[in-house]
């Protein structure tokens, strides 16, 4: 399904990489985001900034989005943060058509007590999850909220047993390994498109914080098959459409459980070779098209890893970044624990992609700034 002479406009906290797969795939650009990056702005023909997400109204996202388009017509592909605020972008001007996952979806998918409730209807695996009360002498919970990203919302529980408000659970604490899979649906059925691994970045404040994904994971066939199971009958019973990304973790005693769903395009995505079709795959789905992918679109084993400052950086004007580098910032304050970019490499079996991001975080850490 080509519709490349309509305009996609792009509403995420970072809009950079479907931006980039948007522009590749022959459409013309335009952003709302929260940060401007270098390598957005190189790619989209109207750029519009966003405050942060937690400071957004209903008024502050028709202003932007109606400066945005200016009353032309364009079709709207929402990205990172949407969990956060998707009930305030509706109803939208005339001119703007949402392509993907509705509010209703969103609503299911993104609050705890529906979803949970959800998973026990299908009978699907996941952690052990209260929403009030946790046991004071158990150390081992976890405080989620389902709004947030990056792992950055996960935090060690602080006992008690008020309750908590209703987008935050308990969570008990499994040790295992992370992963998570991307998928194509149409509202009926969907597509595994890859399974990635997930490796953690902790600091004191933040210690489930996303550190590096990987791919491609290679699962058993049994829980391969489980996952499958499960991404296509939460998608014939939620309606998702779209690129969408379910986090998962396989327990030290070889247990697949279920985490989480993002309804949109992940981060995973970038991990893919060919995101010209992967972009358009994601628009036919949400317009009702599944076609199965006519070629593997990983290839490759690659490898996604966001570098965060150490402490409080400057990025000089003449910065040179690394061929490898995303996200790029313009010159200016990175504060301490705040991302720096993202560096996505191929790896193989001779340099583990670990030691080649850290040879790009020093080509990085050369010409930054620190202050005093």
């Amino acid at each position: 399904m080509q519709t490349q002479h309509i305009p996609i406009l792009i509403f995420a906290q970072s809009g950079r990489f479907l931006a980039e797969s948007a522009t590749q795939a022959g459409y013309k650009v335009w952003v709302a985001d929260c940060y401007g990056d270098t390598d957005l702005l190189a790619v989209a023909e109207r750029w519009q900034s966003l405050p942060p997400f937690a400071e957004l109204s209903h008024q502050t996202i028709f202003s932007s989005l109606s400066e945005l388009t200016r009353g032309e017509q364009c079709m709207l592909i929402c990205g990172s943060g949407i969990e956060h605020c998707y009930h305030l972008l509706f109803p939208l001007p005339a001119n703007i058509q949402l392509i993907g996952n509705t509010p209703d979806t969103i609503h299911t998918i993104k609050t705890p007590a529906l979803f949970f409730d959800l998973l026990d209807q299908h009978e699907f695996n996941y952690p052990d999850t209260q929403f009030n009360e946790i046991d004071h002498n158990d150390l081992a919970w976890l405080k989620k909220q389902a709004s947030s990203l990056g792992g950055t919302h996960i935090q060690y529980a602080i006992l008690g047993t008020d309750e908590i408000e209703a987008e935050s659970y308990y969570q008990r604490f499994v040790s295992g390994n992370s992963g998570s899979c991307l998928f194509l649906a149409d509202g009926h059925h969907a597509h595994l498109v890859s399974i990635n691994s997930q490796h953690l970045a902790p600091e004191s404040q933040h210690p489930f914080r996303l550190g590096r994904i990987e791919s491609a994971w290679q699962l058993s066939a049994s829980h391969n098959d489980y996952l499958h199971k499960v991404v296509n009958q939460l998608t014939a019973t939620t309606a998702l459409v779209g690129l969408n990304s379910l986090d998962f973790i396989i327990s030290d005693l070889h247990e697949l459980l279920i985490l989480e769903i993002n309804p949109r395009v992940s981060a995973s995505a970038e991990l893919i070779n060919n995101t010209v079709t992967l972009f358009q795959l994601h628009l036919d789905a949400c317009l009702g098209q599944l076609p199965r992918p006519q070629s593997p679109l990983n290839q490759s084993c690659a490898s996604l890893f966001y570098h965060y400052a150490m402490s409080d950086l400057i990025i000089p004007d003449n910065m040179l970044w690394p061929a490898e580098c995303h996200d790029l910032p313009t010159a200016g304050l990175i504060k301490q624990g705040e991302p720096i970019c993202t560096s996505r490499v191929q790896a193989d079996e001779h340099t583990p992609a670990t030691q080649l991001h850290l040879l790009i975080e020093q080509r990085i850490l050369k010409q930054l700034i620190t202050t005093v």
